[in-house]
């Protein structure tokens, strides 16, 4: 039997500009959400031979992009390095991992890509929560782990 390799958990990293670069957790933000979609628009060409036959729809590929959502619990210690990065074009590194026992589990692969942060939102109250969002521009590149 064959069965899917699922990871058990996702560790978002920012990076901090620096050469060479180091990419820091993004502490307590432990759902993340990592989505790719493709932009179109639709255009519809009637058949000539056939006018009287409603025209099909031909969907044209306007543009690919990728976007990241990451929450979880809300840590004081990240207000000021996150602040900072809001509206900033920046690289990040999305990990999916299983757990093993160990710290850091088994890394299976990594999403690599600039990004802007875009929102940066805070609940405080009885639990406190966090989430940003990250807008990536151009590539995204995934590095299946060794």
């Amino acid at each position: 039997m064959s069965v899917p390799v699922e990871p058990d958990f996702a560790i978002a990293k920012m990076g901090d500009g620096e050469d060479p670069e180091v990419f820091s957790i993004m502490c307590a933000l432990t759902n993340v959400a990592f989505n790719q979609a493709a932009n179109t628009t639709d255009r519809y060409r009637i058949d000539c031979t056939k006018p009287g036959i409603p025209p099909s729809r031909k969907v044209f590929v306007t543009g690919k992009q990728w976007d990241v959502t990451a929450s979880g619990v809300f840590s004081v210690d990240e207000i000021d390095r996150f602040n900072a990065a809001l509206g900033v074009r920046k690289n990040y590194e999305i990990e999916f991992r299983q757990r093993d026992g160990t710290d850091m589990g088994i890394l299976l692969g990594t999403y690599e890509g600039a990004a802007v942060m875009t929102a940066n939102n805070v609940t405080v109250g009885e639990e406190g929560t966090a989430e940003v969002t990250l807008a990536g521009e151009g590539e995204v590149v995934w590095t299946v782990a060794p």
